[in-house]
């Protein structure tokens, strides 16, 4: 049976009640779900946790790792100015405290670990979020109190891990905003989909030019951050993949391109998401007037060298293959 850990917080500052604690405290042991993304169902055994806000409270998830055994963690906290609840991506390597914790600690401006921020490695984009009953935003700003430093360190232990955990944050509303009941149905629908791996179909574009082919560096704002890949995008419900990725060219490069022909198709199964890769040779004459609007940088790949960037898991096999001038 699969265990997720659910965690809250008690009230801070000038919050007299805090909704995730009662929300842990009354949310069920024992919790059905089916598979939101094919065939299958499980009963899932949740355990409750409410944090203390403060810097134990903080690092409570991170030290028990190490003698206790979670299939999937989700952390709920309050965002008092949130009207709309928001699954975070992204937690910030700094801490800058406007208020005290419930400690006395008052830290302002400070680093947690100085390796910079820290990512998500959950697919929540590929969640089709806009279509669920609730709503929710999507969000790269976990604030810079409690709340994000416990993503923090949480992700940070998982980072060296020796299984791959899925671990999201979840920023509610006051009640005024967000009814317990709706907080129950996100909850239950986020850890459905934290517990089953989506797979997604996606169109890879490869621009071959004098100085070999085109690599582009993932944005900062992306998942997977820094990391080398093919552009190109998800292949939607009602597209083929040549259609998918000239729409995808067009919306990440700014650029209209031509296919020349289908090299082939690629498998690979990351931790939380199983990708199938349909790649095609493409052409384009304004390549150079390319504006990049997911990517950081861009570079083109010549020599067995470039196999030494940090690749996307999934487009090692191709380059190789192109690094053999099979195409």
């Amino acid at each position: 049976m699969p265990r997720v850990l659910l965690t809250g917080f008690g009230p801070f500052g000038s919050h007299d009640v805090n909704p995730t604690e009662a929300i842990i405290k009354t949310f069920p042991s024992l919790l059905p779900i089916n598979n939101p993304f094919g065939r299958g169902s499980s009963e899932v055994s949740i355990e409750k946790h409410v944090l203390s806000v403060d810097e134990d409270g903080s690092h409570w998830t991170a030290q028990e790792l190490d003698r206790r055994e979670w299939d999937a963690i989700l952390h709920l906290g309050l965002c008092g100015e949130c009207t709309v609840p928001r699954i975070e991506l992204r937690a910030q390597d700094c801490l800058d405290m406007t208020i005290p914790d419930n400690s006395g600690r008052h830290v302002r401006n400070a680093t947690l670990s100085g390796i910079g921020d820290l990512h998500t490695q959950v697919p929540v984009k590929k969640w089709n979020t806009q279509e669920w009953t609730v709503g929710v935003e999507l969000s790269l700003d976990a604030g810079r109190y409690i709340c994000n430093e416990t993503f923090y360190r949480t992700q940070e232990a998982l980072n060296n891990h020796k299984f791959a955990i899925p671990c999201l944050f979840l920023h509610l509303p006051t009640t005024d905003h967000f009814s317990r009941k709706d907080a129950a149905t996100l909850i239950r629908n986020m850890l459905a989909h934290m517990l089953y791996k989506p797979s997604i179909k996606v169109a890879a574009g490869i621009f071959l030019g004098d100085k070999g082919f085109l690599a582009m560096r993932r944005g900062d704002d992306e998942p997977k951050p820094g990391k080398w890949e093919f552009p190109g995008g998800t292949i939607e419900h009602n597209e083929t993949p040549e259609e998918a990725l000239l729409r995808e060219l067009k919306e990440e490069l700014s650029i209209e391109a031509t296919i020349i022909k289908r090299v082939g198709r690629w498998d690979h199964s990351y931790p939380f998401l199983h990708v199938e890769i349909h790649c095609y040779l493409v052409e384009s004459s304004n390549l150079e007037e390319m504006k990049m609007t997911a990517h950081s940088d861009r570079k083109w790949i010549s020599s067995q060298e470039d196999l030494d960037l940090d690749w996307l898991e999934a487009d090692i096999p191709i380059v190789k293959r192109l690094l053999n001038n099979d195409y």
